[in-house]
């Protein structure tokens, strides 16, 4: 049988209400297109992103779209004279912590290796952008960076093999929709998001 106090304080924290976050995803226009070479669906990736969060959370985080003005959570995709995946940029919406989002999502400026295997497979290119969106929304829920080679979060400035760092997940998936349903979260990741948001006050 549970400790009475151990049970209550069990009770206070699966009581305590979701932390919402609000989000806003760039729409790939004709203009930004070009600036970026995003795909009209890429915003559908960074929406899986999210879901893939909100599912590892589930009930201690929920998402709702917003304008950007008020949106905690912005998705930009990058110039693609960025080279780098992405980035995160700390923000504050409306007295809470949020973060900017850049994706880059021109392959072509991430070397010869990935340029080349997106090039023979489309998948693996959306794979990439899906990935990048779900390692950048990391950081925007307050992740850091881990040098675990199978975390979402893992830097690649620890080096390893990046090619196959995007190839392993890529070899999860035989179409576009089951990206939906291979998150690409690893247990610790679950785990690290869990303590951030079970904790807070």
């Amino acid at each position: 049988m549970m400790p009475r106090v151990l049970w209550l304080l069990w009770a206070a924290v699966s009581l305590l209400p979701a932390e919402d976050f609000s989000y806003w995803i760039q729409p790939c226009s004709t203009e930004v297109s070009h600036d970026s070479a995003c795909d009209a669906r890429d915003s559908e990736l960074a929406e899986w992103a999210l879901a893939a969060w909100q599912k590892a959370a589930r009930p201690d985080l929920a998402f709702a779209t917003a304008a950007e003005a008020h949106a905690r959570i912005r998705v930009y995709w990058a110039s693609s004279r960025m080279r780098l995946y992405g980035e995160a940029h700390p923000i504050i919406v409306d007295g809470k912590r949020g973060a900017a989002i850049y994706v880059n999502p021109d392959v072509t400026q991430l070397g010869d290796e990935i340029d080349a295997a997106a090039s023979r497979d489309r998948l693996f290119r959306d794979a990439i952008v899906y990935l990048t969106c779900l390692h950048e929304s990391g950081h925007a829920l307050g992740l850091g960076h881990t040098g675990r080679f199978e975390d979402i979060m893992y830097s690649f400035g620890y080096g390893g093999d990046i090619l196959e760092y995007f190839a392993r997940y890529r070899r999860k998936i035989a179409t576009r929709q089951e990206i939906k349903e291979r998150s690409g979260i690893s247990d610790r990741d679950r785990e690290r998001l869990l303590d951030l948001y079970r904790k807070r006050p």
